[in-house]
């Protein structure tokens, strides 16, 4: 058949060959200058690039970490006695001021009846003190009215002697018993309002001294009291029961641990710093917590002076609310916010320029670009820390095509 094909269009052949010569001339006029073939140019003009730079930088230093709680309490038996109700176990939720056990003890028990009868008989020994003091108060100051009646007959009645004894018909004798009865009476009236005074400063003495003795009987059943509602332990912050160390029926002394209870309200972040690096951090830093995919923003409130494992504990205080549902022993990390370093190499942040990102950039040469593998650091502001591939004076070409990171090497016309 292609003998048939040629034998009909003996023409065809050719001009096939002329057809195919002219496309390979066309497809290599374009490369017929010192370029290779697999070369791409980029303009200067439409270059875009940022100086790496070095000196003075604030570099956060990363570590992770997890929530503790700023706040725990050992509950401890008040005094000695047996475990008689445990209304809690580890991992239940106690609210601040809920009984989480009862105690029970009969001496506590006895002592308090004890103070409630003692206060009974102080009650009544101040209401017997104050009705002796009425009633002797009333016996005197009747005395004194009687001697005072006495006193005013009697001197009417020597005033009505003394016109007769100025008549003769009274003798002077008479007039003069009549006086001294009068003296008399006015003296013992003067001794009456003296054991009247004496009186009430007695009973005012006898009150005071039975008040005083039912304020310490009062007293004495308020300790009492409250030792045994001691016997009730109440949780003291709102949050987990970590650990119960009793068991039902158990008799336990005074001071003895009953259970560990954590404040689930104050949570701080306890980040570990690398040893070398903690120098850099002091209280009162600015920190940035990553925990369940948001970000809050705290203050260094603790360094931990000891090292452990190389590393330092730092902790954080939230500034703001945690995400709802953050838990204790819950993981997360932060950046700490550094001492200035004049070492740190550091570039403008840009799209393809992201912190903790390794990836490759083109490093303007002269006219060529050369791609390096470049480790992004922390972020400090408007600039991103390099750890590694660049260093001071270099310049990164930023916002190229993704295309181009195939090739290895571009050139740059001007």
């Amino acid at each position: 058949m292609n003998l048939h094909f040629v034998s009909r269009h003996p023409r065809l052949i050719p001009g096939l060959g002329l057809g195919l010569c002219a496309l390979a001339v066309a497809a290599a006029l374009p490369f017929a200058g010192k370029r290779k073939p697999d070369d791409v140019s980029i303009l200067r003009r439409n270059l875009e690039t940022v100086l790496v730079q070095q000196g003075d930088l604030v570099v956060p230093v990363s570590a992770a970490g997890i929530f503790v709680e700023k706040e725990k309490k050992l509950l401890a038996s008040p005094s000695s006695g047996t475990i008689e109700e445990i209304l809690v176990a580890p991992g239940t939720m106690a609210k601040k001021n809920e009984v989480v056990f009862r105690l029970s003890n009969s001496r506590l028990a006895e002592q308090a009846q004890a103070s409630r009868v003692a206060l009974e008989k102080a009650n009544l020994d101040l209401k017997e003190a104050v009705l002796s003091e009425k009633i002797e108060a009333m016996a005197q100051s009747s005395r004194q009215k009687e001697l005072e009646r006495q006193f005013a007959i009697e001197a009417r009645e020597r005033d009505a002697l003394r016109p007769l004894m100025e008549r003769g018909i009274v003798s002077k004798l008479d007039m003069a018993r009549a006086d001294a009865k009068v003296g008399g009476l006015r003296s013992q009236i003067s001794e009456q309002a003296d054991r009247v005074a004496l009186a009430h400063d007695l009973g005012a003495s006898r009150i005071a001294i039975k008040e005083e003795a039912l304020k310490q009987a009062r007293d004495g059943l308020a300790l009492a009291q409250q030792k045994l509602d001691e016997l009730a332990i109440r949780s003291t912050v709102d949050g987990p029961v970590q650990d119960v160390f009793v068991e039902l029926g158990q008799a336990v002394s005074p001071g003895e641990k009953l259970a560990l209870v954590s404040s689930s309200n104050d949570l701080i972040a306890a980040l570990k710093i690398p040893q070398a690096k903690a120098a850099s951090i002091a209280h009162g830093n600015k920190a940035t917590l990553y925990v369940q995919g948001k970000t809050v923003h705290g203050t260094v409130v603790r360094i931990d002076p000891k090292v452990r494992d190389d590393s330092v504990q730092v902790d954080v205080a939230p500034d703001e609310p945690l995400p709802f549902g953050v838990r204790a022993a819950e993981s997360l990390a932060g950046d700490v916010e550094g001492a200035p370093t004049s070492e740190a190499v550091y570039v403008e942040r840009a799209d393809d320029i992201q912190p903790f990102k390794e990836r490759d950039i083109y490093l303007l040469s002269g006219n060529e670009l050369r791609r390096h593998r470049i480790q992004f650091g922390a972020p400090s502001g408007k600039y991103v820390e390099i750890r590694s591939g660049a260093r001071a004076g270099d310049r990164f070409a930023v916002g190229l095509d993704q295309a181009l990171y195939a090739k290895t090497t571009l050139t740059v016309a001007d």
